[in-house]
């Protein structure tokens, strides 16, 4: 029987061989897909979009002459790294040196004619109108522009000290040249007024003096000379605004921050106690009703003082660069030198009082305004012989070499330098429409750059095209500009790179693997189990957003349960360990 039954089970695996192809020896069973217990936990979860793209550097300038001529130098070649401001080449500049001369003779004029047709200042007999005495009364005195170089001072004192608060020392130190040269302004008219042979303080000055007072002058003339100590008062306290002005200076560039910061304080009360005492003196000329004249001495040492303050600008300019400190203030200094003269010139009521005609005195103005502004032509003509560097970059290549001669024709087209700024670098891609409603500018982005695979680069998102166009495949897509920060790596425009914008970032929230999750029209689905006890539990979870590895769980589980993750496909790998660290650091996903 036994052997009946025997045959009967070989007869069978035999026949199930044959229609299945099972072996029915024995064998191993195969193996189980694998299963991985997941810990629910706190971390960051981040959505990013991809853009593939280029890197490109928007500071790229083709730099040209601004007029023909002949190169004189060029001062760099490929691969220096300039400052901003910089001279790069230039042309021989002797003509247009000769026409700022030039257009400088023509301004002198036009104030000296005016002078040789205004009559001299009516003068007082000293004993009275009719002793027939040639000592003046004192009708000449500060025209209001003394105050408007005075208010430029405290402006500029004021400005230096907040700059020395916010710790910008030299620029503070700057505003301080530039207020010392203002109260220079402010003097030379103080002192003109006392000491002007044509006036009648001019007369009397010399006849005082600290200790005592000519005894004429006291009688004929007691407020001329209490005014003329009070002037000369005034210009003594100027001046000691000025020293206490350059001692600050002095301790700035000495780095003696501490010891300049109570100086400041004095300063600023100093300085309003004198514009009291200016605005004071300046009111003489309203209260007893005096008319008022400046000499042509006075208006060209203004106008050759502006002179010398451009050219020690232009000198600062080759020396130093657009930016610096020398420039700028000599700049300014020159401006309000210019400002004061022709200041001075419209307000003088004198001249049309004492025979020149309304006509005369328009003509007089619109010949000095076409004098300055042919001036400032010749001065624009000088500045288009030289290539500054517009910004701090690297010279890329030089188009031009000393003795070229460029002609009329190809000076404007012919490039002399080509400069880059390469700390400024950008990334340009496109993203399809599908993503595109979902970045915006200022989101942060990480850029790999397929030249440099060691190194991540980290930007933000400037610009997104409001019209996005089909590309070969007809899909729309939006043009992205994402600017990087700085880094230590030297980029090169053109260079493949893959951006990653980090569209939604949110940490320390509770997260589970997709791959634990279960989708069905009724919802989503995890496996909770006991680890203790080995006992399964299907439950349902409520999820937010989801990267390609993770979703945020909103709902349905709690911190420290634990979750079966179930391969789908055996040997594919599980990710069981939720992404911590900074914004934007979870992995990629869409």
């Amino acid at each position: 029987m036994v052997k009946i039954v025997n045959t009967l089970i070989t007869i069978i695996c035999v026949f199930i061989l044959f229609v299945s192809g099972i072996s029915c020896t024995s064998k191993s069973n195969p193996p189980e897909l694998g299963k991985q217990i997941f810990t629910v936990q706190r971390g960051n979860l981040a959505i990013t979009v991809s853009v593939d793209g280029n890197l490109e550097m928007p500071q790229a300038y083709d730099l040209l002459f601004g007029a023909p001529g002949n190169v004189e130098d060029v001062l760099v070649e490929e691969g220096d790294f300039v400052k901003a401001g910089t001279i790069l080449a230039r042309l021989d500049d002797t003509t247009e040196r000769l026409d700022i001369r030039s257009a400088n003779g023509d301004v002198q004029k036009v104030l000296s004619d005016l002078y040789e047709t205004v009559p001299r200042l009516p003068q007082f007999p000293i004993n009275g109108p009719d002793s027939g005495s040639g000592l003046g009364y004192p009708v000449y005195y500060p025209n209001a522009t003394a105050f408007t170089s005075f208010a430029w001072t405290q402006d500029e004192v004021y400005k230096a000290h907040e700059l020395f608060r916010l710790n910008k020392y030299v620029e503070s130190a700057s505003e301080l040249d530039v207020a010392v040269a203002d109260l220079n302004l402010c003097i030379k008219i103080f002192e003109d007024t006392i000491n002007n042979s044509q006036s009648g303080l001019g007369n009397i000055a010399p006849l005082i003096n600290q200790d005592e007072t000519s005894l004429l002058v006291q009688q004929y003339y007691p407020f001329a000379a209490i005014y003329i100590r009070e002037l000369r008062q005034l210009v003594y306290s100027i001046k000691q605004g000025q020293a206490d002005m350059e001692k600050i200076q002095e301790l700035i560039a000495q780095g003696k921050y501490e010891e300049a910061a109570p100086l400041f304080e004095l300063l600023l009360g100093q300085v309003d106690d004198i514009g009291k005492v200016v605005i004071r003196d300046i009111n003489v000329i309203e209260t007893h009703n005096y008319t008022t004249i400046y000499g042509e001495d006075l208006c060209l040492s203004l106008y050759g003082a502006a002179e010398d303050s451009l050219n020690k600008a232009f000198i600062a300019l080759g020396k130093h660069g657009l930016d610096s400190p020398e420039f700028n203030s000599n700049l300014r200094i020159a401006q309000h030198e210019m400002a004061l003269c022709n200041g001075i010139l419209g307000t003088n009521d004198y001249v049309l009082q004492h025979g020149l005609s309304l006509k005369a005195e328009q003509e007089y103005k619109l010949n000095l305004q076409n004098a300055i502004v042919g001036l400032e032509n010749k001065k624009d003509d000088l500045l288009k012989t030289v290539i500054l560097a517009p910004f701090d970059g690297t010279v890329v290549s030089v188009g031009v070499k000393k003795n070229d001669v460029l002609s009329a024709m190809d000076y404007s087209s012919k490039t002399a330098v080509q400069l880059v700024d390469t700390s400024q670098i950008k990334f340009t891609g496109l993203v399809d429409e599908i993503d595109i409603l979902k970045i915006k500018t200022g989101q942060k982005a990480t850029i790999s750059v397929d030249a440099v695979p060691d190194k991540i680069f980290t930007g933000t998102v400037s610009f997104i095209s409001p019209y996005g166009s089909k590309d070969t495949g007809n899909v729309v897509k939006f043009a992205v500009t994402i600017k990087l920060d700085p880094a230590d790596v030297e980029l090169k425009g053109g260079l493949t790179a893959t951006a990653d914008i980090a569209v939604y970032d949110v940490q320390d929230v509770l997260l589970v693997p997709l791959s634990a999750v279960t989708t069905t029209p009724a919802g989503s689905f995890v496996t909770v189990t006991d680890e203790t006890t080995g006992q399964t539990e299907e439950r349902k979870v409520v999820l937010g957003n989801q990267n390609y590895q993770f979703a945020e769980l909103l709902s349905g589980l709690k911190e420290g349960d634990s979750v079966i993750i179930e391969e789908k496909v055996v040997g594919a790998p599980v990710i069981t360990t939720p992404p911590h660290g900074p914004p934007g650091g979870g992995p990629p996903g869409g």
